[in-house]
């Protein structure tokens, strides 16, 4: 993996995922090498926004293959591991922990241009292990929308970010054209 690129926010519902699907399918489509690593273990949206939900990864000679979407874009989602889409992963820290070493290290990912690392809201475990275990976390890119709570959390995911010496890429505001009245609702 020659560059992993993170995407984050500090709030759900800002368009993290669809973030993550442009940037790697933009990638992929200008001829890179991409995979792209869904681990919003809780809420794993990638496989429908791409259309291969219900998929599901090859195991050849101990290693995973992921799901190829085209030549060169690859994905590795817990949904392709889950039994139907209504199954809760019920996990703590540690045990993420592991499956992202796992997603890492036993994913047949080939030869990567970019990993790009769909995480879920906030920055908790699944951020810190990712920043701390994937090779070449070459920066972040942070998403977010018009909304105070929203920027204000962003803003957090930034000082995370600086925090563990990652370079903040971009900054993304989604939905900046359908900014709804604040006051005066009936």
């Amino acid at each position: 993996m020659k560059h992993v690129i993170l995407v984050l926010s500090g709030k759900g519902g800002v368009g993290k995922s669809t973030v993550s699907v442009n940037l790697a399918s933009a990638l992929s489509a200008h001829g890179r090498n991409v995979g792209l690593l869904d681990l919003d273990f809780h809420g794993p949206n990638i496989p429908k926004m791409l259309s291969i939900e219900g998929q599901k990864p090859a195991v050849l000679v101990h290693r995973i293959e992921p799901v190829h979407v085209t030549g060169t874009l690859s994905v590795m989602s817990m949904a392709f591991l889950l039994p139907d889409t209504s199954t809760p992963v019920v996990w703590r820290g540690p045990m993420e922990r592991v499956a992202i070493q796992q997603f890492l290290d036993e994913v047949n990912w080939g030869t990567l241009d970019y990993l790009v690392v769909d995480l879920p809201p906030g920055t908790g475990d699944e951020a810190l292990s990712i920043a701390q275990l994937a090779p070449n976390v070459r920066g972040a890119v942070i998403v977010t929308t018009p909304q105070d709570v929203a920027v204000l959390d962003a803003v957090k995911s930034v000082k995370f970010i600086e925090k563990l010496e990652i370079p903040v890429i971009g900054i993304i505001e989604n939905m900046s054209g359908m900014c709804c009245p604040t006051a005066g609702i009936s």
